[in-house]
């Protein structure tokens, strides 16, 4: 067996290392983003319910929109991609086409979703605007450019993907 590859002793698959790493950051990172999701939706919950009422109203919108993001964006996105790799690279026993493309991917996404929790947090009066980023366009230009480093990753992802498959045929 190639030195790139080992094999499972459970399902007894043949396993590109580098496209197992990629794997792992990739569900870590999902995990993470949920958690962070996670405890946002505690904090809204709580500020719901009237007899604590936690957050000011606008700390409520700007836990409301990293609540979105990570739960409906980050977390679904960067798994989505742990998924993408595993069946391109492990399920059809094949390397990954090119895993610098998938660390590239990744340092895009994980950029984007970085900097666009922290554009919502420096300034939630200007960027807590939930989930619509579309016209008109009224967040920070910051905002946006996570949202468009986010998507721009995962779309490398899924052309890896996508060349992965090309090769195994």
């Amino acid at each position: 067996m190639d030195k790139d590859f080992r094999k499972c002793p459970i399902t007894g698959f043949k396993i590109h290392l580098p496209a197992e790493t990629l794997i792992k950051i990739n569900g870590v990172t999902a995990i993470v983003a949920l958690l962070i999701g996670g405890i946002m939706a505690l904090l809204v919950a709580l500020t719901r319910w009237e007899t604590i009422h936690l957050l000011a109203p606008l700390d409520y919108y700007m836990f409301l929109t990293l609540h979105g993001w990570n739960m409906l964006g980050f977390w679904i996105i960067f798994f989505e991609v742990a998924i993408l790799y595993f069946a391109g690279a492990v399920m059809l026993n094949n390397r990954l086409a090119a895993p610098k493309f998938g660390w590239l991917a990744y340092v895009l996404m994980l950029a984007g979703a970085l900097i666009t929790n922290i554009t919502v947090l420096t300034n939630p009066a200007k960027n807590a605007i939930m989930f619509t980023s579309y016209v008109p366009l009224q967040a920070a230009p910051l905002y946006y450019l996570g949202v468009i480093l986010f998507a721009v990753g995962a779309l490398v992802a899924v052309l890896l993907f996508l060349a992965t498959l090309y090769i195994a045929k």
